[in-house]
C-alpha cells in the first residue's frame, strides 16, 4: 500500500497540472499593452466564452507568439490558469483574414464587433451560437461583402443569441399583424403599428424597406441581405434602430457605432 502512494501522488499532481491548463479556439477581440513587454488580450473563446488573458513578452523583438495574436484573428491557444489573469502559454494562428485587413471599412467593422462582444457578453460564460456567429462575420468581411450588411446580420444574430431578439412580425403593443406601411421601432423590443404609435413616445420611424430587411434576417434569410443593393438611407435607419436598442440593453452608448453609422452613409 505504501509503495503505491508516490505513484498516486504523481498522478494527482499531473491531473492538477492538466486542470490548470486549457486549450481552445479563440478570436482576439481587443488588446492593450501592459508592463514593459506584455499585452492583455480580450478573447472570445470557444470553450470558456469571453475572457481576459495576459501574453507575456509578446512585445519583445523576436517573440514567437506576437504574429499569432493580432486583433480579429482566430487562433488556437493554450492557457495556464493563475490566481490573477490567466497566461497564454502557446498560440497558433488559424485564420488571419488577410484580405479583410486591406479594407479600412472592414477593419473598422471588425473593431466594432470586438467592442460589442466585449460590452454585451458575460465573463467566462459560453453563450450558444456567439463564437460561430463572430467567426462567420469575420469570414464574410474577408470575402469582401459590404461591411454594412455584414454588421447588420451580426448585430441581429448577436441580439438573438443573447435573448434580445426584437419582434418584427407583429405590433409589440396590440399584437396586430403589421401592415406594409411605415411603422416604428420601440426599444422595448420591436415594431409598433401606426395606431399604437400615436399614443407612444420615443419611437423610431422605419420605412417599409428597412422593415423588410429586419424580417429577412429574423427569418434567417441571410444571403439575400448580403446580396441586395440597399441604399444609404435604409442603412442609416437600421443603424439608428439597432444602436439605440443596443445602448438601451447595455446601459450606455458605444463608441464604435458612430464610425459604423458614418460608413453606412457611404
Amino acid at each position: 500500500m505504501g509503495r503505491d502512494a508516490p505513484s498516486e501522488q504523481f498522478e494527482s499532481a499531473q491531473q492538477q497540472h492538466r486542470a490548470r491548463l486549457y486549450r481552445s479556439n479563440a478570436i482576439i477581440l481587443r488588446r492593450r499593452d501592459t508592463g514593459e513587454a506584455d499585452r492583455i488580450l480580450t478573447l472570445l473563446t470557444e470553450a470558456h466564452g469571453k475572457t481576459r488573458v495576459v501574453a507575456k513578452g509578446v512585445r519583445r523583438p523576436g517573440s514567437r507568439m506576437a504574429g499569432h495574436l493580432e486583433p480579429f484573428s482566430v487562433v488556437q491557444i493554450l492557457v495556464a490558469r493563475t490566481r490573477g489573469l490567466d497566461i497564454v502559454s502557446q498560440a497558433e494562428l488559424r485564420s488571419a483574414f488577410s484580405a479583410m485587413r486591406q479594407s479600412e471599412r472592414a477593419v473598422s467593422t471588425a473593431g466594432y464587433f470586438g467592442e460589442l462582444l466585449d460590452l454585451l457578453l458575460p465573463e467566462e460564460q459560453v453563450v450558444d451560437g456567439v463564437f460561430p456567429l463572430a467567426t462567420a462575420a469575420l469570414e464574410l468581411l474577408d470575402q469582401g461583402y459590404d461591411p454594412r450588411s455584414v454588421a447588420f446580420v451580426f448585430e441581429m444574430g448577436l441580439l438573438r443569441c443573447l435573448g434580445y431578439r426584437p419582434r418584427v412580425d407583429r405590433c409589440i403593443v396590440c399584437d396586430a399583424v403589421l401592415q406594409p406601411v411605415s411603422n416604428a421601432f420601440s426599444v422595448e423590443g420591436g415594431l409598433v403599428c401606426q395606431g399604437c404609435a400615436l399614443a407612444r413616445h420615443a419611437l423610431i420611424p422605419l420605412s417599409v424597406n428597412a422593415q423588410k430587411l429586419l424580417r429577412l434576417v429574423d427569418r434567417g434569410e441571410i444571403e439575400p441581405v448580403l446580396r441586395l443593393r440597399v441604399g444609404a438611407a435604409v442603412w442609416s435607419e437600421l443603424a439608428v434602430v439597432v444602436h439605440t436598442y443596443i445602448a438601451r440593453i447595455a446601459g450606455r452608448e458605444l463608441s464604435a457605432p458612430r464610425v459604423i453609422h458614418e460608413l453606412r452613409l457611404d
